[in-house]
């Protein structure tokens, strides 16, 4: 948390959380450091995870995109409402395991539906698809999330055996890319960048 606050983050997103509904001491530290916390947790087994931290003074709210069925990853997704009533949603994705035709059809729809309910995207976390060389996969993913306008910014290793896994796709062109910095901390990963909105 200290790291977030050194770095005057507003906004995190943050895979493989451990979080469950239990984790009250948790939550209450984040907040303690001025921080909201949204959360989606694995109810049925331990690990995974996906969370949005915003800090206390941002107008965001959840936002529930009602598409059911999807097994092939987890998410969080809030609205974040600028100054200027620009919205911009903010989608946390965690994806492991074997890379399948369905995790594309269902990101697909996620997007779908995602790019009806607000101005901009911002769509980050652990896709565990490397990006660093052309693969099946990862000329897919970068086909699909262009076809929501989505560019894929992250363009540095991001795990400790090096490739590009931790992405983070944008279509607001708010991204300030000079200050998009990717910073390893023990096992996490995390980005710093600044968004060009009030």
């Amino acid at each position: 948390m200290c790291l977030l606050q050194d770095e005057s983050v507003d906004v995190a997103l943050l895979t493989e959380t451990w979080l469950t509904d239990h984790s009250n001491a948790t939550t209450a530290d984040i907040k303690s450091y001025g921080y909201t916390i949204l959360h989606d947790y694995r109810s049925h087994s331990k690990g995974g995870g996906a969370a949005l931290l915003f800090k206390s003074n941002l107008k965001y709210n959840p936002t529930h995109l009602k598409v059911n069925g999807i097994t092939t990853f987890e998410y969080t997704c809030a609205t974040l409402t600028s100054s200027v009533d620009m919205k911009i949603l903010f989608i946390t994705i965690y994806r492991t395991g074997s890379i399948l035709k369905k995790f594309f059809e269902e990101l697909d729809n996620l997007l779908g539906v995602a790019s009806l309910k607000s101005d901009y995207m911002l769509v980050g976390g652990d896709f565990n698809i490397h990006m660093e060389t052309t693969n099946d996969h990862s000329t897919e993913l970068e086909q699909l999330a262009s076809s929501y306008g989505l560019k894929q910014v992250i363009n540095q290793p991001t795990h400790i055996n090096g490739g590009t896994i931790d992405l983070l796709f944008d279509n607001s062109n708010l991204l300030d890319h000079s200050s998009l910095d990717v910073k390893s901390v023990s096992v996490f990963i995390y980005y710093c960048f600044k968004l060009m909105v009030q």
